[in-house]
């Protein structure tokens, strides 16, 4: 299982948008289960778990990790792609210049070393800037830093 996916198209975003999908990706994270098996914990019809199972395995959200034969009946056991799902920033910009480019997301390339180091500048950057709080003309921002396309 990836340690994170990153969501980049509408699709996917519309298929974990869903509260109940998202209640079946935090069970299926528990451990693989079958439909049925979702389908008896929640006591609700496995037509309806199978409709949004197919629907997160469509958008690639989920995978079958196993199959099972029972009374001649295969079992496809699911879980989720990625222990985290989070949307790619570019898929939320909502300007209508489409050519104009977020000046504060970036793609960096560095060795895990250079990481440490960097993560280090950037919480004593942050820590620096947080005692400064109060000040006038000041705004509030978040920062990530999320791994791109890690397996």
């Amino acid at each position: 299982m990836k340690k994170l996916l990153v969501i980049d198209n509408l699709a996917q975003l519309k298929s974990v948008s869903d509260p109940f999908r998202i209640e079946l990706l935090t069970m299926l994270a528990e451990k693989p289960k079958t439909g049925q098996m979702l389908a008896d914990e929640l006591d609700i019809p496995r037509a309806k778990i199978h409709y949004h199972l197919n629907e997160l395995l469509k958008n690639e959200i989920i995978h079958v990790v196993k199959t099972e034969e029972k009374n001649s009946i295969i079992q496809k056991f699911y879980e989720p792609v990625a222990r985290k799902v989070v949307p790619n920033i570019d898929l939320l910009k909502y300007s209508q210049d489409e050519k104009k480019k977020d000046s504060m997301s970036y793609n960096l390339h560095m060795k895990e070393e250079e990481l440490k180091q960097f993560k280090k500048d950037l919480r004593n950057f942050v820590k620096n800037s947080s005692e400064k709080k109060n000040a006038k003309n000041t705004k509030d921002y978040k920062v990530q830093i999320l791994p791109l396309g890690e397996e």
